[in-house]
């Protein structure tokens, strides 16, 4: 499937001075797939690698799980307890090599691994077929955090998204008022705590009378706390419909753990 095209720069918001260094050294120096070490030419992954990363073969529109049934589009739990938001993209299952890729990313500052996370993810929504949404919005950082990480992962995904499909890109729309706790090694249930109350909606007025639709982008999705709290936030805002659009979704609780 192809995506428009659009540079991880122009993501990063680098200059053209820098844009075209890039492509003079992709000339000169060729890359090499993060993943194998093999000459990977202008890309940061090689054919091979990018053809085995794991996919989902039929994902829930509800939270990206697998289902079997072909009856329905969504799992039987959603179906029982559907999550807040109306629909979800999920690019990849969060399992090996996956996994080391977006932890390159989130805290080894990798943006070759970035990059091919962003290319998946905006791949996923347009292999969907499903009705683009009025602007993006990515799930924000405490400004501590991202003091300490440099960047907010989740935006650079949402900013290649974007500028790809053309859609606005709102990344103060939403801000994380208070610093929680990391969500590794919380259950469920500490999670919902932990992140209630975290996140305010912070988009001028004349920009919030035209969004009806909007897109929240994140890294992973594991319990969906976090996801859940920031759809909330928007729908009391008044928007209408919030699809989730993720890199990655960890496995059901019982098996292969986060």
């Amino acid at each position: 499937m192809n995506v428009p095209l659009f540079s991880f720069c122009d993501a990063l918001k680098l200059d053209d001075m820098h844009a075209w260094t890039e492509t003079i050294l992709d000339a000169l120096l060729p890359r090499h797939c993060i993943l194998c070490g093999l000459g990977s030419g202008s890309r940061n992954i090689c054919p091979p690698c990018s053809e085995e990363l794991p996919h989902v073969e039929q994902p829930c529109s509800g939270c990206g799980l697998p289902i079997t049934s072909t009856d329905s589009s969504h799992c039987e739990r959603c179906i029982n307890y559907p999550f807040p938001w109306d629909s979800a993209i999920t690019a990849l299952p969060y399992a090996f090599p996956v996994d080391q890729l977006v932890r390159r990313f989130k805290f080894s500052r990798s943006l070759a691994a970035g990059q091919v996370l962003a290319e998946r993810l905006t791949r996923a929504v347009v292999a969907s077929g499903k009705q683009l949404p009025d602007a993006i919005i990515p799930v924000p950082l405490h400004r501590s955090r991202l003091v300490s990480r440099t960047f907010n992962q989740s935006e650079i995904l949402a900013r290649y998204a974007a500028g790809a499909l053309q859609i606005p890109l709102y990344p103060t729309a939403l801000r994380r008022t208070r610093k929680t706790r990391a969500h590794s090694g919380l259950d469920a249930v500490s999670r919902r705590v932990n992140i209630n109350a975290a996140f305010t909606f912070a988009l001028p007025a004349k920009k919030r009378e035209k969004l009806q639709h909007a897109a929240l982008v994140d890294d992973v999705l594991t319990t969906g706390a976090t996801l859940a709290e920031c759809t909330g936030v928007l729908k009391s805002a008044g928007i209408q419909r919030i699809s989730v659009w993720v890199v990655a979704r960890a496995p059901a609780p019982g098996n292969q753990a986060v």
